[in-house]
């Protein structure tokens, strides 16, 4: 009985030892970055850049500044209708 409760022990000590070996290698790759990971998979860990916002000169609606359509002066409109009809 001893001795099957001492293998036990000593699986459960290798299994954990593994999963702390793996753990350890991916947290190593991923904060270094390392080219074996491929630039898809380091592209995917690091956060997408926050993109500047702006709001409808009509309705008040927040948009990304890159979708934002732009009258003669400058003002930013989340859409042509919305352009149009502050013009008129």
């Amino acid at each position: 009985m001893k001795f099957i409760i001492l293998i036990i022990i000593v699986l459960a000590v290798i299994v954990w030892l593994q999963r702390l070996q793996k753990n350890l290698g991916r947290d190593r790759s991923s904060s270094t970055g390392s080219p074996s990971s491929g630039g898809a998979a380091s592209a995917a860990n690091e956060p997408a850049q926050a993109e500047a916002m702006v709001a409808c000169v009509h309705c008040g609606i927040h948009f990304p500044a890159s979708e934002a359509i732009a009258d003669a002066s400058g003002a930013p409109f989340c859409s042509a209708e919305h352009r149009r009809l502050h013009s008129s």
